[in-house]
């Protein structure tokens, strides 16, 4: 199974009611809170150790058989910038915990040893369609992977 690394966008600020264990590393966290300063509007964010999604994909994978995650319900407050810092003119979608926890070459979704989300090229074809502007690829043993990908969906959109 091929896989691409996937460094989302950053979201800055686990909340006071995070419950995590930081004497393990990963850290664990057992109950998470964001206190969101801002949202770019991508669809797949982090917040070290976590992984946070828009309703709009959680709604998406569940119907899909990829796996290698589960998806749990967070806490999330605003902070006292994010009205000045939040420049979409979208609402702010109801965010999900998207908590990986699958193994390479057996899941579609993995967390690998320097803390760095992988998914299946299977699974990142899917996710094209989700606004990911803000996050990093990058191939995992093919280092042009995600250029063929890129090309092939742009040349999909052209035709349409």
């Amino acid at each position: 199974m091929k896989y691409i690394k996937i460094e989302p966008e950053v979201i800055v600020g686990l909340g006071e009611d995070t419950k995590i264990n930081k004497s393990n590393h990963p850290p664990i966290v057992k109950d998470l809170h964001i206190n969101l300063e801002d949202w770019l509007g991508d669809d797949l964010m982090e917040n070290f150790p976590v992984f946070i999604i828009t309703e709009y994909l959680k709604s998406s994978l569940e119907t899909t058989r990829f796996s290698g995650y589960t998806i749990k319900d967070l806490k999330l407050t605003f902070d006292e910038y994010f009205e000045s810092n939040y420049q979409l003119e979208k609402k702010v979608p109801t965010f999900y915990w998207m908590v990986i926890n699958g193994a390479k070459g057996e899941d579609d979704f993995f967390i690998d040893q320097s803390q760095t989300l992988n998914i299946s090229v299977e699974a990142f074809s899917f996710m094209k369609k989700f606004n990911l502007k803000n996050a990093v690829f990058e191939g995992d043993s093919v280092s042009n992977e995600v250029d063929k990908i890129f090309e092939m969906f742009e040349k999909r959109e052209k035709k349409s």
